[in-house]
């Protein structure tokens, strides 16, 4: 801890985000801003200009940490059906502190159980450091999962078609199909990781949420559909395959889904989805693009490096059970 934390930390205030005003958070959120720029070329203004928005009409949830009426921390969750998500924890680097980072975590797990019952709460807080020997609160509740954020560049794109079978066809991606992507993405992620992290993962109506809030909602960028394919079966008309993509700054593309169904994976379709997807980022003028990735699907892990995306951040899902 520096010597500017030790002097500060004391005379931190820890309130209800519903007790300060949009504005006031603008400079701690202009610094977020910025991190995510530098580091994961990532803008998220208008991510932010959400969270301001919300703040002001009283219907953000969270808490706030106050030095002397400045805003130097805040947190926000949302509730989704039976489980929370914590959205967001940010201190200025001036005050950032283990201790006032988990204070934060802390009052959002305890407004989450008392205010809403909510005994299951998820979150992928990319900011934090040493994000796998971060104790967090409730530790005897809680599990982390190592996850990465890779990255590469679109030029020279290097990858060629293969052949996957005259079975298949590819296709861009269309609204009428989230249905059957729904019913695809819980097939696909039934006993996987990724399904104990997100469990929206375990239903096809969870599953149908997620593709709601990933192709409507700004979180994860603008949605991009000439980016986004879909592998069908010809003889049945089944999906059997897709890969969604966002756009979430000028120039960089980012892909928010990626699976193969069972049956028809060892086959290259993800490696020809993921393929068509960054050749239609390059169409587009985009010069680089990222993905995530559970640090335990080996599988995907191998075919991310295979296809040129390398590691530049390591961070953790958390998931809090039974509290």
């Amino acid at each position: 801890m520096s010597i500017a934390v030790q002097a500060a930390a004391p005379n931190l205030k820890l309130v209800d985000l519903r007790e300060i005003s949009g504005s006031s958070l603008v400079p701690l959120l202009e610094e977020e801003i910025d991190w995510w720029r530098r580091t994961l070329f990532w803008d998220m203004r208008s991510s932010a200009e959400l969270v301001v928005k919300f703040v002001n009409l009283g219907s953000l949830q969270g808490g706030a940490l106050l030095h002397q009426e400045r805003v130097v921390g805040y947190t926000y969750y949302v509730l989704e059906g039976s489980k929370g998500l914590i959205g967001d924890v940010y201190m200025l680097r001036e005050f950032r502190d283990i201790f006032w980072e988990n204070r934060l975590i802390q009052h959002a797990l305890d407004d989450l159980r008392a205010k809403h019952g909510i005994r299951r709460v998820e979150s992928q807080l990319l900011l934090i450091e040493a994000p796998l020997a971060h104790v967090m609160p409730r530790a005897e509740h809680v599990r982390a999962y190592h996850r990465m954020f890779l990255m590469r560049s679109i030029k020279p794109l290097g990858l060629s078609p293969v052949e996957v079978g005259p079975s298949l066809l590819f296709e861009p991606w269309r609204e009428e199909c989230m249905d059957e992507a729904a019913r695809l993405i819980a097939e696909s992620y039934a006993g996987h990781v990724d399904s104990e992290i997100n469990d929206q993962y375990q239903s096809p109506h969870g599953a149908r949420k997620f593709l709601d809030t990933m192709i409507h909602y700004p979180g994860c960028g603008e949605f991009c559909q000439p980016a986004s394919w879909v592998a069908f079966q010809k003889d049945t008309g089944l999906v059997c395959g897709l890969v969604l993509a966002s756009v979430v700054a000028p120039g960089v593309g980012h892909i928010t889904q990626v699976c193969v169904a069972k049956a028809w994976r060892g086959m290259a379709i993800g490696y020809e989805l993921l393929r068509r997807a960054m050749a239609s980022f390059d169409d587009l003028g985009c010069h680089r693009v990222g993905l995530t990735v559970t640090a335990s699907n080996h599988e995907a892990v191998r075919l991310y490096q295979r296809m040129g995306f390398v590691n530049i951040r390591d961070f953790a899902a958390h998931v809090w059970t039974g509290l």
